[in-house]
This record gives C-alpha cells, sequence and structure tokens, in this order.
C-alpha cells in the first residue's frame, strides 16, 4: 500500500531543498568572487603583478641594500600617495567608502528581493538631503534620464 501523502513532510523536504540549492548558490558565488578578485589588480597588487621592486632591482642590475637605499617603493612628493584621486579624499569620503565596502558584502547575503528592498531604503535615506538631491540630478542628467 502506498505512503500516505503528508503535506508537512512534502514542505519540510521542499525547504530542505530549498537551503541546500541556496548553499550550492553561495558556494559558487564566493569561488566567483574569489576569482574575480584574484584577477583584479587593485586586489592584490602584489599576487597580480609579483614583487615589482625586486623585478626592478634585478632590471637594473642593483644588490637588495642599494635598490632599498636609493629606489624602493616609497610615496612620492609631500607625503601623499603616489596614486592618482587618493591624494585629497577627505575623512568623511572616506566613511563613505568604508560603509560601501561592508554593503557590498552584506548583499553577498542578501536574496534579489531582499537587495531591491534594501537599496530602495538606502536610496531614499540618503536622499534626504539637499546636496545628494543636487548629485542626483546630476547623476541622472548626465545619464539622460
Amino acid at each position: 500500500m502506498a505512503k500516505r501523502f503528508s503535506i508537512h513532510d512534502w514542505q519540510a523536504k521542499q525547504i530542505q531543498l530549498n537551503l541546500a540549492e541556496q548553499d550550492t548558490y553561495q558556494k559558487r558565488q564566493d569561488a566567483y568572487q574569489k576569482r574575480q578578485d584574484a584577477l583584479t589588480p587593485g586586489k592584490n597588487a602584489e599576487d597580480f603583478y609579483g614583487n615589482m621592486d625586486a623585478r626592478l632591482a634585478k632590471t637594473l642590475g642593483m644588490s637588495d641594500d642599494e635598490f632599498k637605499d636609493q629606489v624602493a617603493s616609497r610615496d612620492i612628493g609631500d607625503g601623499g600617495s603616489s596614486f592618482p584621486e587618493t591624494d585629497n579624499v577627505s575623512p568623511f569620503a572616506a566613511k563613505a567608502r568604508d560603509y560601501i565596502e561592508t554593503f557590498r558584502k552584506e548583499y553577498r547575503g542578501m536574496s534579489d528581493d531582499g537587495i531591491d528592498e534594501f537599496s530602495v531604503e538606502i536610496i531614499n535615506h540618503l536622499l534626504d538631503n539637499t546636496a545628494a538631491q543636487a548629485a542626483a540630478k546630476i547623476y541622472f542628467g548626465k545619464k539622460g534620464l
């Protein structure tokens, strides 16, 4: 005789299957992100390019001591960064960039609907400011929207 159908058992099984599927999806997303990070020079320049100082010293035919004394990597100029667009970052912009990085980490665990809801709440909060509203108008104006 066939086993009697139980909606509760079926629902529990569906939930377990769904959780396993989500876990597999998250693992694939994490693996993809690791691959992308490995391919992005800004994330890990040392791994991506190798030790630039050692390669340059070898090319110039210098010993390690000579190279460190004369050429080694250091900030150029008045103590600012040698990279463009990083010299004059206000502490407020730096804090905003930290929050953005935190948001990106938080996104990974959210569903699409969760991301949409979260984004709308954040946008509504941030646009409650005349400077932010002006920036949004400029942004959308450039996009032609």
